[in-house]
């Protein structure tokens, strides 16, 4: 039963990650590709009735954390405050600079919320890596399950580790590239005119940026965890995982010289929930590895009993099954294509 609640947990964070990801992304590009307040349009109008639908995975992966693993969010949130707190600031940002601008006539202030969008935008591109990365190196937790991490240290992975180091960075830049090129890849199969074209030149840069970062990170991951080094070499299998999830982002490539947009932007959705699962692959059964093996959170030490979370799960069903079909109708609702000429009718 611990098991399948992981899978669920791990399966509600990538979809949050994937949906919300693109929103993120476009709101990067929003500042980047456009030239003049009409093209600006059609890339928000791409994402108008989503992005704060897409929050509700968020929401929801957080609800799941509680009711199935309560112990592990308790100490991701006292050890990861500070971040947290950040999070929920600059999502705050993010809704005011999306929706602001809408009632404002003053060019100056529509720019001042445009570029706090790209900014609160960039940064939670960032932190979904970096936060990943923290977990995944592990946190020095104490015996009662508790640990403090300041923001740096010496940026190096030793005794004592900072919530910034080599590899938290580079997860973080990893993450930023990944969504960038999938917020592209929304806007190529959503889009026409000049905005799709400038987003097909963005997202061969970012594309590149995003194997070459891949082939970095999956290593890197192998070297800075030892459970993960004995989780593959007893269960090669592990393997598939990032291999499948580099061919789908490989994939995408080929899809958009073949003209086949949409398709391109699932396959970097397989690519992301492949990362993500992969990476819970590798640390099974730990949730949150300490820096002392003895000190893990695990999916067996951080959750109540197996007939609590069945009955839990008796809850969860419906819930996310009207998500589910919530999802379904919005996504279905949507205008095949945002088009340049409609947006200069507005």
């Amino acid at each position: 039963m611990e098991t399948l609640w992981l899978i669920l947990l791990v399966f509600m964070i990538a979809t949050y990650v994937v949906l919300d990801g693109f929103d993120l992304g476009i709101g990067v590009l929003h500042l980047i590709l456009p030239k003049n307040r009409s093209e600006q349009k059609q890339i928000m109008q791409s994402i108008a009735p989503l992005w704060d639908g897409n929050e509700v995975w968020l929401i929801a992966a957080g609800g799941t954390m509680m009711m199935a693993f309560p112990g592990f969010m308790s100490a991701m949130f006292s050890g990861f405050y500070l971040p947290l707190t950040m999070v929920v600031w600059l999502l705050i940002f993010r809704a005011i600079s999306i929706e602001l601008p809408h009632f404002l006539e003053d060019s100056l202030w529509v720019h001042f919320w445009n570029m706090m969008l790209f900014v609160s935008s960039g940064l939670l591109v960032i932190i979904p890596g970096a936060a990943m990365a923290n977990v995944f190196r592990g946190v020095p937790l104490n015996a009662e399950g508790d640990f403090f991490e300041p923001l740096w240290t010496n940026f190096r992975i030793g005794k004592q580790t900072g919530i910034l180091d080599w590899f938290t960075i580079l997860g973080g830049i990893t993450s930023a590239v990944i969504l960038l090129h999938h917020g592209a890849l929304w806007l190529i199969a959503k889009t026409d005119g000049a905005i799709q074209q400038r987003a097909q030149m963005s997202a061969n840069w970012l594309w590149g940026g995003s194997i070459l970062l891949t082939l970095i990170m999956f290593p890197a991951c192998y070297l800075v965890q030892p459970h993960a080094q004995a989780s593959i070499s007893d269960h090669p299998w592990i393997w598939i995982l990032p291999v499948l999830a580099f061919l789908a982002l490989g994939s995408t490539l080929l899809l958009r010289r073949l003209n086949r947009p949409m398709f391109a932007f699932l396959c970097s959705v397989g690519f992301i929930y492949l990362f993500i699962f992969g990476g819970t692959a590798a640390l099974y059964p730990n949730l949150l590895p300490g820096l002392n093996p003895e000190h893990h959170l695990t999916i067996y030490n951080t959750s109540p009993s197996p007939e609590k979370l069945a009955v839990t799960l008796w809850w969860w069903i419906p819930g996310i099954t009207l998500v589910g079909v919530y999802f379904t109708i919005l996504f279905r609702s949507l205008p095949k294509v945002i088009s340049a000429a409609a947006t200069d009718d507005h």
